[in-house]
């Protein structure tokens, strides 16, 4: 109320990287990765909110070497894979992994209703 807006309003507002709360700036584990990712250069100049990124969103990023040997232990666990996975009873599965390049303004506009999280091009 002291900002004049309602309480719809706040939950369909959109989280901006930077924002600092009480107790500081505060990121899930998938927008910390990918603050990180962009504070290295990993996108150049392209304009990304961090928070807008879901795990699923970091994995299916094309910004992994596919083309490089995996060390030996990751071929040893799971030749097939694309990527390293040494532990664990189950493989995990990463649709989609290394496909969408990134772009500015990636996720803003992108649908998230379970159970498929189905993400239109573009989005």
């Amino acid at each position: 109320e002291k900002q004049g807006k309602r309480l719809d309003d706040l939950y369909a507002e959109v989280e901006q990287e930077g924002w600092v709360y009480s107790d500081g700036l505060s990121y899930v584990c998938s927008t910390f990765v990918t603050a990180l990712w962009k504070r290295a250069g990993v996108f150049g100049d392209l304009e990304l909110n961090a928070t807008e990124f879901t795990p699923k969103d970091n994995y299916q990023l094309n910004i992994f070497d596919t083309t490089s040997k995996r060390p030996q232990p990751c071929v040893d666990a799971d030749p097939n894979l694309p990527y390293c996975q040494i532990m664990g009873k189950y493989r995990i599965e990463l649709p989609n992994y290394n496909t969408i390049k990134p772009y500015s303004h990636m996720n803003e506009r992108c649908p998230s209703q379970n159970p498929d999280y189905f993400r239109p091009d573009g989005c």
